[in-house]
């Protein structure tokens, strides 16, 4: 399986665990201590910031085996009770599944994004000032792990598996970004030649990619989860 997908389906199990424990219409002994139950949400919502801070942070955008272990054991940091009580929670998991197509799909986009910002900069460095380059992209950086983050507490707080929501709650970050991004594709000489760079090609793709998710979230609202 891809790497990036092994990813994003741990976020996804984070999403759905959360979403389970606050489902009030379920039985189990996890739900008998309502102050157990807050503690164990408070554990895997910062397991999932944590999970996803760090797969964003892969150096030159590559997701490797050793950056999945790392993502997971950040997250496993944050969550002890959680999974000291992992039976439990898969039992109540299991009890009805409550998968989310839609906000799985666009936790991937912003990954993406921030994936590709990092493999541009690593193929430009060799022909821009890397000092203008790395401060430009340290912006993209940053505002996109802010949206993703966002969008992870937004999609925990919405709790239906509809992502319009998240969508409304980042999509002003993802178009200021969007302007940051474009100001670092223009960074890359104009050689006059036909085949242009791996790092402007990718520093282009990152401005278009940002853009068109903007114009996409903003006028096609959220999905129906499932």
């Amino acid at each position: 399986m891809d790497k990036l997908e092994t990813a994003i389906d741990d976020l996804d199990g984070l999403l759905e665990a959360y979403r389970a424990l606050s489902d009030d219409t379920r039985r189990g002994v996890l739900r008998r201590s309502p102050d157990g139950l807050r503690q164990l949400q408070r554990e895997i919502a910062a397991a999932a910031d944590a999970y996803a801070a760090t797969l964003i942070a892969s150096a030159g955008g590559d997701v490797s085996t050793k950056r999945i272990n790392k993502c997971r054991k950040d997250a496993q940091a944050r969550m002890k009770s959680a999974v000291a009580k992992q039976g439990e929670l898969a039992s109540l998991v299991n009890h009805r599944r409550l998968p989310s197509a839609a906000v799985r799909e666009d936790v991937k986009q912003l990954v993406t994004l921030s994936l590709h910002c990092r493999a541009a900069l690593a193929a430009l460095a060799p022909t821009v000032d890397t000092r203008a380059a790395e401060a430009l992209a340290n912006k993209v950086l940053v505002e996109l792990r802010e949206a993703t983050l966002l969008y992870l507490a937004s999609a925990r707080d919405s709790g239906d598996g509809n992502s319009g929501k998240p969508r409304a709650a980042v999509v002003a970050l993802i178009e200021k970004t969007e302007g940051h991004a474009a100001e670092l594709a223009k960074l890359a000489p104009d050689t006059g030649e036909q085949s242009e760079s791996l790092g402007v090609v990718l520093s282009k793709d990152l401005s278009e990619l940002l853009h068109k998710t903007a114009l996409e979230w903003e006028a096609g609202g959220g999905q129906i989860a499932g």
